[in-house]
């Protein structure tokens, strides 16, 4: 339960137990017999008012409390409404505070509030009503409903209480949870849906993929989706990562999946979802720029190999990334990388790109280390070695300047070579070569025979 403070002023104290008149401060009172009575514990409210709310606007938060200026109040009523708006789970604090008005026929009135900082928004997934209905059935509910709710126990457990009413006023009586879900990359929400585990994608089947066999695409989504609970979020970044790339590789920039049905499989237990694509129309490569780099426009233009006024082919655009990024690592920029930037062209069906380039920083050589040479050996194979020290490192000769020593002849019967590289924190590389090292013997199981 939210930590609850009350702050009451002097006067409501004197107010609660019931001084006389000769207090200055004291509201007058009504004329009374002089027979014995038990002193008024309530008085006209003149104004109420809230402090401290940003989210909420006073009227909610006094819709909570349950409280209205021009009524009688006093303890009592304040510690009920103050109970009212701590229980609701979308306040830290609550406390309240009364005094006498100017005139002093009544009192004035303050409700301080500290509201919960995270909000979230609402979703609903699989539930038998609508998003509309089940929202102005909620708002109907809460005085607080807003696009963005807490996620505190109180209000989750509330919500649920109330979409399981609005349910089972329509013969709906299955059970409701709720809780925070960030599913296929989005931002955290507060999900309501049935509380039972989601059923697993059993086959997905695609319609209206135009030249696009739909085989191409089960076979894609077969390999990430099938056993996985299905939720049209997850199921909708699967497809993006799987189905869309495929589309793309044929010019399809604009490819849309703009409906996803699921129905219980006829042969397993799961379900079969089935997706209507629209592949859209074909774009055409219209130019290609570099940015970035310090390699010359024909350097990047033969790594690429990218052809303009043909249907543009992303998996050919990636690989043409891929010969980039290898080129600047056999220059010492190792940590090279790049992205893509599209400007798109819709009434051309023509795309641009911009290939830039993020080379990094420039590793050179270090140390260089022989294992498994003698001291004759060594001398005439460091001598071969063709980078020195401080000069940019070329990711790719280790391996290269092993088979060049191999075909050399330098030694007979060379076996188990290989290259270990180490970076260093001044982005330098130390190498060391193993020549003939010696492999462990292949362990022997006890009642059986190594293999």
């Amino acid at each position: 339960m939210s930590r609850v403070c009350i702050v009451v002023s002097v006067a409501a104290l004197l107010l609660s137990a019931g001084r006389g008149s000769a207090q200055t401060h004291q509201p007058r009172k009504p004329a009374v017999d002089a027979s014995p009575a038990a002193a008024p514990t309530a008085y006209t409210i003149e104004t109420l008012t809230v402090e401290g709310n940003h989210v909420y606007t006073a009227e909610q938060v006094l819709a909570v409390a349950g409280m209205r200026a021009g009524q009688k109040g006093g303890k009592v009523e304040f510690d009920a409404a103050r109970e009212k708006l701590a229980a609701t789970g979308a306040f830290d604090n609550v406390s309240y505070r009364f005094g006498p008005s100017r005139d002093g026929e009544g009192y004035d009135a303050v409700f301080e509030v500290s509201e919960i900082g995270q909000l979230y928004p609402i979703k609903f997934e699989n539930l038998p009503a609508g998003d509309d209905q089940l929202r102005a059935w909620l708002k109907q509910k809460d005085p607080l409903f807003g696009e963005k709710i807490p996620a505190t126990k109180p209000v989750v457990d509330r919500y649920v209480a109330w979409i399981s009413e609005f349910l089972a006023a329509h013969n709906d009586h299955e059970a409701i949870a709720g809780k925070l879900s960030s599913e296929g990359g989005e931002d955290l929400t507060l999900l309501f849906r049935p509380a039972k585990p989601r059923a697993s994608i059993a086959h997905v089947q695609f319609t209206s993929t135009g030249d696009v066999a739909p085989g191409l695409l089960q076979t894609a989504m077969y390999e990430v989706a099938i056993g996985v609970q299905y939720s049209e979020p997850r199921f909708r970044q699967l497809l993006d990562n799987q189905a869309r790339p495929i589309f793309e590789a044929r010019g399809m920039l604009r490819v849309k999946f703009p409906e996803i049905e699921t129905a219980p499989a006829k042969d397993v237990e799961g379900v079969t979802v089935t997706v209507r694509a629209e592949p859209g129309p074909v774009y055409n490569l219209d130019r290609v720029r570099f940015m970035g780099s310090d390699l010359s426009r024909q350097e990047l233009n033969s790594l690429s190999k990218l052809k303009l006024n043909q249907p543009v082919n992303f998996d050919d655009v990636k690989a043409a990334q891929d010969r980039i990024r290898q080129s600047l690592r056999r220059s010492g920029y190792l940590d090279a990388s790049s992205n893509v930037k599209r400007d798109v062209n819709d009434m051309e069906h023509t795309v641009a790109l911009t290939i830039v380039i993020d080379p990094g920083p420039l590793f050179t050589l270090g140390k260089l280390n022989f294992s498994g040479l003698d001291i004759v050996s060594e001398p005439v194979v460091r001598k071969m070695w063709g980078i020195p020290p401080g000069r940019p490192f070329n990711v790719e000769y280790p391996d290269h300047f092993l088979m060049r020593v191999k075909d050399s002849g330098v030694f007979d019967n060379l076996k188990n070579t290989r290259a270990d590289t180490r970076i260093n924190g001044d982005h330098s590389v130390d190498v060391t070569l193993y020549f003939n090292e010696q492999k462990p013997a292949n362990p022997v199981t006890l009642g059986g025979s190594a293999h």
